[in-house]
């Protein structure tokens, strides 16, 4: 057992639609962010996923250069995974315009024996029988984590449950958690996810930040709200929940020693986390986290707590 986390998701070309402008076939997808953002709190990670014969080496080379252990990247023949996404002038709501499943639709992850022994198993946004097949064969790692999304929720609900069976900690935003629920509060969402086997749950509320919720050993439900971090003119939200994840796998790294983490260090996770989507949506795609240096992410951390200090 290593202190390693292995973050499993989509490598992505995206184009991206918000009202601040368009960005075409830039580098995305839900492992790109974790990864991205997952590098600035550890360099104990490593990425996995596929890419087609038509991914950019230099996409490849620039993440190597920030960190992000990119050989356990599956390269095979056809088109790299695309998606286009539109936001409203609200950017918590926005449309996918299209989706070019490509060389994900078929491949199957077959994990190499060093990477089974991860200590965090991150599992981002795809299908919840690829999600449920990367927790699988990281059968000792000490914590799980796996994101979830309307569609795939809708669609492949059976796989759904079997996936929460098997994880430490689910995320999902708003809409995703009451779709899930059957419920109209957020919050009741969030103690109905506890109940089907993770042992805590995140509830993400875009820019009014987060909810954690933790089933302890006396079945007790503890609550830690988080505020989002306070942006005036926020230019792209694409990718901010995954690197909420990353963010949080990286950080927790540091807290596992052959262990769980404790409530402290989750919710320490969690600002941290919250700190790091936040730069996510300061510029388009993944630019402001190639461009976060771990030096300025320690000040904003060390302003955020500030904010958030009332004792």
């Amino acid at each position: 057992m290593n202190n390693k986390a292995l973050i499993y998701g989509t490598i992505a070309i995206d184009t991206l639609i918000t009202p601040a402008g368009r960005a075409n076939s830039v580098l995305g997808g839900s492992g790109i962010y974790a990864a991205l953002a997952a590098r600035l709190l550890t360099d104990d990670m490593a990425l996995v996923g596929v890419v087609g014969t038509d991914f950019p080496q230099e996409y490849s080379l620039a993440m190597s250069a920030r960190g992000v252990n990119m050989q356990h990247v599956s390269q095979v023949e056809g088109q790299t995974f695309a998606w286009t996404g539109k936001y409203e002038d609200d950017m918590n709501n926005r449309t996918t315009v299209s989706t070019i499943e490509g060389v994900q639709e078929h491949w199957q992850m077959q994990l190499a024996p060093e990477l089974r022994e991860c200590a965090i198993a991150v599992a981002t946004n795809v299908t919840p029988p690829l999600q449920y097949r990367m927790i699988e064969q990281c059968s000792h790692a000490c914590f799980t984590m796996a994101d979830f999304m309307k569609s795939w929720i809708i669609r492949e609900r059976e796989y759904t449950h079997k996936l929460l069976s098997k994880v430490d900690l689910a995320l999902m935003n708003d809409e995703e958690a009451r779709e899930f629920s059957g419920s109209d509060d957020s919050i009741e969402a969030g103690y109905k996810l506890l109940e089907t086997g993770p042992r805590y749950a995140i509830v993400k509320h875009g820019s009014a930040g987060s909810t954690l919720f933790h089933r302890a050993e006396d079945n007790e439900v503890r609550l830690f709200r988080c505020p989002a971090w306070p942006l005036i003119h926020p230019a792209d939200p694409t990718g901010a929940g995954d690197s909420y994840m990353g963010a949080l796998a990286g950080y927790l790294t540091h807290c596992i020693n052959g262990g769980k983490p404790s409530w402290e260090d989750m919710k320490t996770g969690v600002a941290v986390a919250t700190v790091v989507a936040a730069a996510t949506c300061e510029k388009f795609g993944t630019v402001s986290l190639f461009a976060l240096k771990r030096q300025e992410l320690a000040q904003r951390i060390a302003q955020f707590r500030s904010m958030t200090a009332w004792q």
